[in-house]
C-alpha cells in the first residue's frame, strides 16, 4: 500500500535532517556545539567553523548562541574579529524594532557579563547600527540610560580596562548624536558624562577616564602627568591615535611620549607609518620632544638596544644646541661594534622607522630638536651600519647646526661620520654661479660618451643669450647622437633645451628637434622610466616628466607650438592622455584586489590625483590659445574617450575647448563602442555643467 502524503512528508523532514545533520529535537544545540569550539579556538579555526554555520543560520542566532556560551564559559571563551566580522554585517542593516530587540538581548548579557566578550559585541553594536537614522530615538534613549549602569557595574568589579573599553564607543556616539542629531534636551553632554556616566570619585579621578571626559569637555586644561598602566595602555593608545591632534595640547610631554610609543609601534606592525609620519606633520607634536622620547622607546624595544648602546637626551627643552652637540662623541664611542640584522622582518622594522624618522623631520623648525634627531639618525645608523638613512636626514639640517656637528665630529676614530659629514655640507654650500664659454660647451658635447646628466649640469652653465646661439649646432648634435629612452634625464635635457631656446630666433629650430626626438623614442607611451624595473613609480616618473615638458613647451616656446607644431603637440598631448588613463586603470584595478597595504592606496589616490590635475592644467594653457586648437580638439576627445571617464577632468575641459561643432561629429562618425561611450561621457559632463539657481 502506497504510503499517504502525512507519511511522506515525515521521511522528506528526517531526510533533510539527515543531510544537514540536525539529529537533534532542539535546533539551538545544533549550533551551540561548533560555536563553543569556534570560541576556544584561534582566528583562522574560527572563520572556517563560522564558514559553515552561516551556511544554515542566520546571523541572529548565531549572535543569541555566542551570547550564551560566553556567559557560560567565560574567561574560556574570547569573541575575535572571525564573529565580529558577521556581527558588524548584521547590525549594520538591521531595522528599527530588530535593532531594539537586538540591544535588549545583548544589554541584559552585558549586565550580568564577567568578561569583556560581550563589550566587544556592544561596542560594534554602537559602531555600525543606524543609531542616529530616522525612528531610532527609542532605541538611542534606551542606550544612554542602560550603558552608564554598565559602565559603572564593570568598573565596580574593578575591570577597569574593559570599563573604558565600553565608555570611549559610548562617547563618540554621543558627540554623533551632538552633531548630528535632533536635540530636546538641554543637559550639555559634558554635564551629562559628568552626572550619568562618571558618578562615582573614582572614576573621576582616574587618567583614563579623564582622557576620555576631555572629549566631552569635562576636563579643562591640561591633564596631569602620569605613569600609564599596561592594562589601559592599548585602548588609550587608539584613543591617542584617533585625535591625535586634540591630545597633543592637553596631555604633558611624558604621557604623550609614551602613548605615541605605543601608537608607533602598532603602526610599525601595521606597515602604516608613513600615515602616521603625516598626521605628526600636521600636529604640533612634529619636531618635538614628544615624537623623540617615543622614538628612543621603540628603538629599545624593537631592537632590544640597551642604555649604553643608544645615548638619550634628557631634559631637551633646556639644552642648549653646543650642549646637545657634544653628545656625538659618546654615541661614536658607545657604537664601536656594529650590528647583523638577519631576519627579514627586523631589516624591514628599521627601514620603516628611519624612513619614518626622515619624513617627520623634513622641515625642521627649532635647531635643538633638529640636532638631536639628526644624533639619533646618526645613533641608529652607528650601530646597523647604514649611512644612507644618515643622509637623508642630515641633508635636511639649517647649515649652522650642521657645521656644529661636524666640529664635534671632529678628531672621531669613526672616518665614515666624517666623510658624511663634509659630503653633505658640501651639498648644502650654495652653488656656485657658472658662466661656461662656447668653445668649452662644444668641446665637452663633442667628447665620446659624454652623459646625457654631464650635458644637462655643463648647459645649467650657459647664460648669455649669444653662447647659446653659439652652442646650438653642438646640441642639435649631441641630442640626435643620443641612443634615446635611456635614461629620464634626456627628459630634463630636453625641458632644458626648450627653456633655452625659448623666445630666441632658434626656438623652433629646438622646438622641432625635442619634438621630434620625443615622438621618435615613444616617451608618451612609455610604462615605465628607462634603465629601471617596470614598476607603477617609475611609470608614473615617465609620466609627469612628459607633461611637464609639453607645459614647459606651451609656456616657453608658446609661438613656435602654435604657429608650426599644433598638431604635432596635439598628438603628443593625446598620447600622454591615453598613457594616463592606461596608469589610472591598473592603479584603480590594483586597489580593487585588495592586495595593496593602505599607505600604498593612498599614494595611488595621490598619484591620480596630481595626474588629473596636471593634464587638467595643460588643457587650460590649450584653452587659453583656443582659436588653434579648437578645431583638433575633437580628434583627441574621439582617440581617448573610450577609457574617458578614467580623466573625466581633462575631457569636460577638452569638451569645452572644442569646436561648436564637435559634438555632433563625434556622436555620428565614431565607431559604435566608441559613439556608445562619448554618449555617456557627454551626458555626464552636461549634468556636471548644469547651473545649479
Amino acid at each position: 500500500m502506497a504510503d499517504g502524503p502525512d507519511k511522506k512528508r515525515r521521511k522528506l523532514t528526517s531526510a533533510l535532517k539527515d543531510a544537514i545533520g540536525a539529529h537533534s529535537q532542539k535546533p539551538e544545540e545544533n549550533i551551540e556545539k561548533p560555536i563553543a569550539l569556534a570560541l576556544i579556538s584561534d582566528n583562522k579555526a574560527a572563520q572556517d567553523l563560522l564558514n559553515k554555520i552561516q551556511a544554515s543560520r542566520r546571523p541572529q542566532a548565531i549572535l543569541e548562541a555566542t551570547l550564551k556560551i560566553c556567559k557560560e564559559k567565560k574567561s574560556e571563551a574570547h569573541v575575535d574579529e572571525a564573529f565580529l566580522s558577521i556581527f558588524r554585517k548584521h547590525f549594520s542593516i538591521l531595522g528599527v524594532d530588530s535593532a531594539l530587540a537586538c540591544w535588549k538581548l545583548i544589554e541584559e548579557h552585558l549586565n550580568s557579563s564577567e568578561s569583556i566578550n560581550e563589550i566587544r559585541i556592544a561596542n560594534e553594536f554602537i559602531s555600525t547600527s543606524n543609531l542616529l537614522g530616522h525612528g531610532f530615538g527609542k532605541l538611542l534613549q534606551n542606550m544612554k540610560q542602560g550603558i552608564p549602569v554598565v559602565i559603572q557595574n564593570t568598573w565596580r568589579q574593578e575591570r577597569k580596562a574593559d570599563a573604558l573599553a565600553l565608555a570611549y564607543p559610548f562617547l563618540s556616539l554621543l558627540l554623533a548624536d551632538q552633531v548630528y542629531g535632533d536635540h530636546q534636551n538641554l543637559e550639555s553632554l559634558a554635564e551629562f558624562w559628568k552626572n550619568q556616566v562618571l558618578p562615582e570619585k573614582s572614576m573621576k579621578k582616574d587618567f583614563g577616564m579623564r582622557m576620555v571626559s576631555a572629549l566631552a569637555g569635562g576636563e579643562p586644561g591640561q591633564l596631569p602627568e602620569t605613569k600609564i598602566d599596561e592594562n589601559q595602555l592599548e585602548m588609550l593608545s587608539k584613543i591617542y591615535e584617533n585625535h591625535l591632534e586634540f591630545y597633543t595640547g592637553i596631555l604633558s610631554e611624558s604621557t604623550c611620549s609614551q602613548l605615541l610609543a605605543k601608537v608607533i609601534e602598532d603602526n610599525l606592525a601595521k606597515n602604516e607609518l608613513k600615515q602616521l609620519a603625516r598626521r605628526c606633520q600636521t600636529a604640533e607634536v612634529c619636531m618635538s620632544p614628544c615624537i623623540y622620547y617615543a622614538m628612543i622607546s621603540v628603538l629599545r624595544s624593537t631592537f632590544d638596544l640597551n642604555d649604553s648602546e643608544l645615548i638619550f637626551i634628557e631634559n631637551l627643552k633646556t639644552l642648549k644646541l653646543k650642549e646637545i652637540t657634544k653628545h656625538l662623541p659618546s654615541i661614536i664611542n658607545s657604537c664601536s661594534n656594529t650590528r647583523q640584522i638577519t631576519a627579514s622582518k627586523k631589516l624591514k622594522n628599521l627601514e620603516n622607522l628611519q624612513d619614518f624618522l626622515h619624513n617627520v623631520t623634513e622641515k625642521p623648525e627649532n635647531d635643538n630638536f633638529s640636532a638631536a634627531f639628526a644624533l639619533l639618525s646618526i645613533n641608529i645608523s652607528l650601530i646597523f651600519d647604514n649611512w644612507n638613512f644618515c643622509e637623508k636626514i642630515l641633508k635636511t639640517l639649517p647649515k649652522d647646526v650642521l657645521e656644529k656637528l661636524i666640529k664635534a665630529g671632529k678628531g672621531s676614530e669613526n672616518e665614515n661620520i666624517l666623510k658624511v659629514f663634509k659630503k653633505v655640507a658640501q651639498e648644502a654650500a650654495p652653488v656656485k654661479f657658472v658662466n661656461r664659454t662656447a668653445a668649452d660647451v662644444a668641446e665637452k658635447l663633442r667628447e665620446p660618451e659624454f652623459a646625457v646628466a654631464e650635458a644637462l649640469s655643463l648647459l645649467q652653465g650657459v647664460h648669455t643669450a649669444e653662447t647659446k646661439k653659439e652652442v646650438f649646432d653642438s646640441v642639435v648634435k649631441f641630442v640626435e647622437e643620443i641612443p634615446g629612452a635611456e635614461s629620464i634625464d634626456e627628459m630634463k635635457l630636453f625641458k632644458l633645451i626648450i627653456e633655452m631656446y625659448g623666445g630666441s630666433q632658434l626656438e623652433s629650430l629646438a622646438v622641432q628637434v625635442v619634438f621630434s626626438r620625443i615622438a621618435a623614442d615613444g616617451w608618451t607611451e612609455m610604462d615605465r622610466a628607462p634603465g629601471t624595473e617596470k614598476s607603477d613609480e617609475s611609470w608614473f616618473t615617465v609620466l609627469v616628466e612628459t607633461i611637464d615638458l609639453l607645459d614647459i613647451a606651451m609656456k616657453s616656446a608658446k609661438n613656435s607650438v602654435l604657429k608650426s607644431f599644433t598638431a604635432l603637440f596635439c598628438q603628443l598631448f593625446s598620447q600622454v592622455l591615453k598613457n594616463s588613463q592606461k596608469f589610472v586603470r591598473n592603479s584603480l584595478n590594483a586597489v580593487a584586489s585588495r592586495t595593496l597595504s593602505p599607505e600604498m592606496e593612498t599614494e595611488f589616490v595621490l598619484r591620480r590625483h596630481k595626474l588629473s590635475q596636471d593634464l587638467a592644467r595643460l588643457v587650460d594653457a590649450m584653452k587659453r590659445n583656443e582659436s588653434y586648437f579648437a578645431m583638433l580638439t575633437a580628434s583627441i576627445i574621439g582617440d581617448a574617450v573610450f577609457y574617458g571617464s578614467d580623466s573625466l577632468l581633462a575631457m569636460s575641459k577638452l569638451h569645452s575647448l572644442a569646436d561648436k561643432n564637435a559634438s555632433a561629429l563625434l556622436a555620428t562618425n565614431l565607431p559604435v563602442v566608441e559613439r556608445t561611450r562619448y554618449k555617456k561621457f557627454l551626458s555626464t559632463i552636461t549634468r556636471a555643467s548644469k547651473r545649479i539657481y
